[in-house]
């Protein structure tokens, strides 16, 4: 009559041959407590780059609503003056072009310095009496005031796309920038501000469709 096979034989039996059981080291309480430390602090590195992340974030889409919100007055302003003292202004919506691409290859803090660094550019092209803000992702609203003839305008286009055609500095390959400009002019295409911006938008999207890199008018 055999005998039982004791509980350590028996499992041992179990395990094929040629296996390692690899046993952690004991840990001692110093350590364990060590290494929740780090990760506690860790934890809260993280949370406070996050939370400077979202208020630098919010801070930036309370600038652009600050900055669309002072051009809107702007432009009700103008209307008003261009009205009693017959004087003409032109608005511009300035978009880079493939800025989503850029975005998308080179990431955001890249795409971030591109539009501030185009911003200083066209801030260095208009004067003093005109005014810029943000519209969003790659996209500026000028407002150009004075404008006697339809040359002024075309002028400041002009300068805006040279300006712009080469921001180097930020990528290893230099980024060749383009952009697409819908002009609109008081009085000729209307004396409201909301018709004015939308026929602004609806000439820039037509030099979208003819290829970008480029301005228009709707006549």
């Amino acid at each position: 009559m055999g005998s039982k096979p004791n509980s350590i034989s028996h499992i041992g039996s179990a395990v094929p041959a040629g296996s390692n059981i690899l046993l952690s080291p004991r840990r001692s309480y110093n350590e364990l407590e060590q290494a929740l430390r780090r990760a506690e602090q860790l934890t809260e590195r993280t949370l406070v780059e996050l939370l400077a992340l979202q208020q630098q974030q919010q801070q930036a889409r309370d600038s652009d609503t600050t900055d669309k919100s002072q051009m809107q007055r702007q432009l009700h302003f103008m209307i008003k003056q261009g009205q009693r003292h017959e004087k003409r202004f032109a608005l511009l919506l300035v978009e880079l072009d493939h800025y989503q691409q850029i975005l998308a290859q080179y990431g955001a803090a890249t795409a971030r310095q591109i539009v501030e660094l185009a911003l200083a550019r066209m801030t260095g092209v208009i004067r003093e009496c005109d005014s810029i803000s943000q519209q969003g992702e790659g996209q500026f609203l000028l407002l150009i005031t004075d404008v006697t003839r339809i040359y002024d305008v075309v002028l400041v286009a002009e300068k805006l796309m040279q300006k712009l055609a080469l921001l180097n500095g930020i990528c290893p390959e230099q980024l060749g920038i383009e952009v697409s400009i819908g002009i609109s002019r008081f009085p000729e295409d209307g004396n409201e501000a909301g018709l004015l911006a939308e026929r602004a938008a609806a000439a820039m999207r037509y030099a979208q469709r003819r290829g970008g890199n480029q301005f228009s008018f709707l006549r």
